[in-house]
């Protein structure tokens, strides 16, 4: 009688080395990223969510509230607020990206992920790049009512460049989002520690009002925090009146963000109960 050696297939898989394991991360995130552009797809009030508030404050700031602000600051305010309105969508994108996760989280959707032999990476990153992709739709929207209420860009390239920009900034603000969602995991807390440190840094922020225009000792906050920075830098882009030092802040704030929160967001997601 001969003895066969059975082998089982776990055990006879060779282990991929960097390059093979970088790719096989890269095809489990397209894989997310179509799982979660087809929930939005079947779920069309994500987008106009999305595109609405954006609309709503171009609307009510531009209408409401910016005669006195632009007469006080003397600035043509539809101008200064359309960009600003840019960065503000993107970041109510970051929001819905914390509150959909965390509602992932609390359902146990994510469950069946972490048992699977994919990147855990690829869970979070597959849904901040259809945010953003989400995102980057609502901002073309934006764009076209502002060019209906009588906004101009300063050109098609510098149009291009200040969603791009935006989108990126969006990107960044959604592994924030991401890692509050893996800590905290209920969506409803999620969405009041959103509101929490979303809306004092947009309101405190040059994305509605210029900074000389508030107290002086608000100004150093309100000129240098990231909503500010990206406002600045987007509204460069969109004017023609691109200043590099916004620009490089803007894009180091964006790369900051990334650095800190994408592997904080992946580990807190790996440790939660």
């Amino acid at each position: 009688m001969t003895a066969t050696t059975l082998v089982s297939p776990a055990n006879s898989r060779q282990t991929p080395g960097p390059a093979g394991r970088v790719r096989a991360a890269v095809q489990d995130t397209v894989t997310m990223l179509w799982r979660d552009m087809i929930r939005t797809a079947r779920q069309p009030e994500l987008l106009v969510f999305a595109v609405v508030m954006g609309v709503f404050f171009l609307v009510l700031f531009n209408y409401v509230f910016g005669g006195a602000i632009g007469a006080g600051a003397d600035i043509d305010y539809l101008e200064f607020l359309v960009p600003g309105v840019f960065v503000i969508t993107v970041l109510q994108g970051a929001q819905q990206t914390s509150m959909g996760f965390a509602a992932d989280l609390s359902e146990g959707v994510t469950d069946r992920f972490r048992s699977l032999p994919m990147s855990q990476t690829a869970v979070i990153a597959g849904r901040t790049l259809a945010d953003a992709a989400r995102n980057l739709v609502g901002l073309v929207l934006v764009a076209l009512l502002a060019l209906v209420m009588g906004y101009r860009f300063d050109s098609l390239a510098g149009a291009v460049a200040a969603v791009a920009l935006a989108t990126a900034v969006g990107f960044s603000f959604s592994w924030l989002g991401a890692a509050i969602a893996a800590k905290v995991r209920q969506p409803e807390m999620v969405g009041m520690l959103s509101m929490f440190w979303l809306f004092p840094l947009m309101l405190a922020s040059t994305a509605f009002t210029p900074a000389e225009s508030m107290p002086g000792w608000l100004q150093p906050f309100a000129t240098y925090q990231p909503i500010s920075v990206a406002s600045d830098a987007v509204r460069g882009l969109c004017n023609g009146a691109v200043d590099a030092t916004d620009t490089w802040l803007a894009l180091a704030w964006t790369a900051g963000l990334l650095v800190v929160f994408v592997p904080l967001s992946v580990r807190l997601y790996q440790t939660a109960d």
